[in-house]
């Protein structure tokens, strides 16, 4: 009869365990069980781990820093292109040429200009000494005259004559004056017109303001860009980023300096950080935008697609299988291992991205023994008889040893 009932009892745990009835006991079997056979358990050591809450993302890498050179204030054809797209350019290396034919014939202008502006001056100069000269030798006719008056030896009209010879001569002079500061005005207005042209001659070599890379080249040899239009892109220091796109919501976990891990089509994992956050505006915007610089030396990734994880969190925290859960009265839980009885222990829990695990928020203790995979015999208070020990094997936290359920 005992081994009619053993059968009876194999065979109800064999139908009913793939059904998921994980609170059958001992109790409720056909009868006792004199020599039971023990029942294999998985447990592991609550040893906490770091972990990380990561948003997962795609995108591109695109210059961080873009510098447009555009055209100088002289509209004239595009004679050579010195670059090609893709070149690494010092600052100061000549990029494009313009055509100079006429901002030659302009810079000979005003340096015609000049020449005879400061001809004038050396005339108007000359002049003024003239004057000057002119009003010494009329003074001193005059204050002769006066002293001869005195002995009568000098009539008025002379007097009169040398006065307005003096005052004559003061008017050349005061008129010698005036001609050098037109002369001067002059002068200076021809030397802005030379600085403007020799700019202007100077900025038909279009030269890199800083040393980068070509990203684009917006001429063709022959063509006449408009005054201010551009002409090429320049990504200064060659520097990187990679411009991820992620849903607007999650903007509210991600802030300028998080870290973030980017992986490159061949598998190269490059770890930078968050440099800018651009979100989107508006109810319809779409994705909001992280630029993530990248470290010197990958420009050769300019255009590639990338994928990434941004570190939104990072912390310690005990992680169990969900095998290990069970729904106890009082809600989530699992069997902790003590004194080699199992211990239905109630736990406040999230559970991590995948539903495979979950992270114990409250009420298991850190190296507390619980058991992993929970049978579908086990129960509060349940003798546990264990061979071998337990082995931890630190950060993947997945230590085991064998349990045996002893049923009395």
């Amino acid at each position: 009869m005992r081994w009619i009932t053993r059968g009876a009892v194999v065979a109800t745990v064999a139908i009913l365990c793939p059904l998921g009835i994980s609170q059958l006991t001992a109790t409720e079997m056909a009868g006792p069980i004199d020599d039971p056979t023990p029942v294999t358990a998985t447990v592991r050591r609550a040893d906490p781990l770091r972990i990380e809450d990561v948003l997962h993302a795609f995108g591109h890498v695109a210059p961080a820093d873009i510098i447009r050179v555009s055209m100088p204030r002289h509209a004239a054809p595009v004679t050579d292109i010195l670059v090609n797209e893709g070149d690494v350019v010092d600052a100061g290396q000549i990029l494009v040429r313009i055509d100079r034919t006429d901002i030659q014939r302009d810079l000979l202008q005003a340096q015609a200009t000049l020449s005879a502006t400061r001809a004038d001056i050396r005339i108007a100069r000359s002049s003024l000494q003239v004057a000057a000269t002119d009003i010494a030798q009329r003074r001193a006719e005059l204050d002769r005259l006066e002293r001869l008056a005195k002995t009568g030896a000098s009539s008025e009209v002379q007097r009169q004559d040398a006065t307005r010879a003096l005052q004559q001569a003061m008017s050349e002079h005061e008129a010698a004056k005036a001609r050098l500061a037109g002369a001067q005005a002059s002068e200076t207005l021809a030397l802005l017109a030379l600085e403007r042209v020799t700019t202007l001659s100077n900025q038909l070599d279009i030269r890199a303001p800083v040393a980068g890379r070509v990203t684009r080249i917006m001429v063709d040899p022959g063509a006449t860009p408009v005054i201010g239009s551009p002409v090429l892109d320049l990504a200064a220091a060659d520097r990187m980023e990679a411009v991820l796109t992620v849903p607007p919501h999650a903007l509210a976990r991600v802030s300028r300096g998080t870290p973030v891990r980017l992986w490159t089509p061949d598998g190269t994992m490059i770890a930078a950080d968050v440099a800018r956050i651009s979100p989107s505006t508006g109810p319809e915007a779409g994705l909001a935008r992280v630029a993530v610089r990248l470290p010197d030396g990958n420009a050769h990734l300019a255009g590639s697609s990338l994928r990434a994880e941004i570190i939104v969190d990072q912390r310690v925290a005990i992680i169990v299988p969900t095998s290990a859960l069970v729904a106890l009265d009082s809600g989530p839980g699992l069997f902790r291992v003590v004194d080699q009885r199992a211990v239905a222990t109630p736990v406040d829990l999230s559970m991590r991205p995948g539903g495979a695990e979950a992270e114990i928020v409250a009420g298991l203790s850190e190296g507390a023994v619980y058991v992993a995979v929970a049978s579908p015999l086990l129960r509060d208070g349940e003798p546990v008889a264990h061979r071998g020990d337990l082995k931890d094997i630190g950060g993947k936290q997945t230590a085991a040893l064998h349990l045996g359920l002893a049923r009395r």
